[in-house]
């Protein structure tokens, strides 16, 4: 049975392996962590995919975080996840904001999300050690958006 639910703050440092896989820095996780919403998809009683959104100013929200556990992942728990907060945020929020490496564009292009803007050098500027994704290292950060 694959079920959504909302992660209590109380139940969230369970995940930090989980979101520590999409924000490989502690420190930086823990600057939202608290302050957003956490949701996951749960199979069978396991947790296989977890988000944090932020609320922002002027009614729009952040994607902070999205991972799915590695066994995992190419099943459709994001994508599902996603389309579940584009419902329930709808009415709360105009505006969903995500920032990803270059890597992730076509992952939230798929579902909506329209480039608005790149950070750069947040990745180099931001962490202690250089992030890689499958061997290119992560440099600026692209923000994209999606109206919900």
């Amino acid at each position: 049975m694959i079920d959504i639910q909302a992660v209590e703050p109380a139940a969230r440092r369970a995940y930090l392996p989980l979101l520590l896989d999409a924000d490989p820095s502690e420190e930086m996780v823990a600057r939202y962590l608290t302050r957003g919403e956490m949701y996951a998809v749960v199979v069978d009683g396991a947790p296989v995919c977890e988000a944090v959104v932020l609320p922002l100013p002027g009614g729009r929200c952040e994607l902070k975080n999205l991972a799915c556990a590695p066994g995992c992942r190419g099943q459709g728990y994001a994508s599902l996840l996603l389309e579940y907060l584009f419902l329930a945020f709808a009415g709360r929020f105009t505006e969903m904001l995500v920032g990803t490496s270059e890597k992730g564009m076509g992952f939230y292009a798929r579902l909506g999300f329209a480039y608005s803007h790149t950070a750069p050098g947040f990745f180099t500027d931001n962490y202690p050690a250089p992030l890689y994704e499958d061997g290119v290292q992560c440099v600026d950060m692209h923000y994209l958006r999606r109206a919900l």
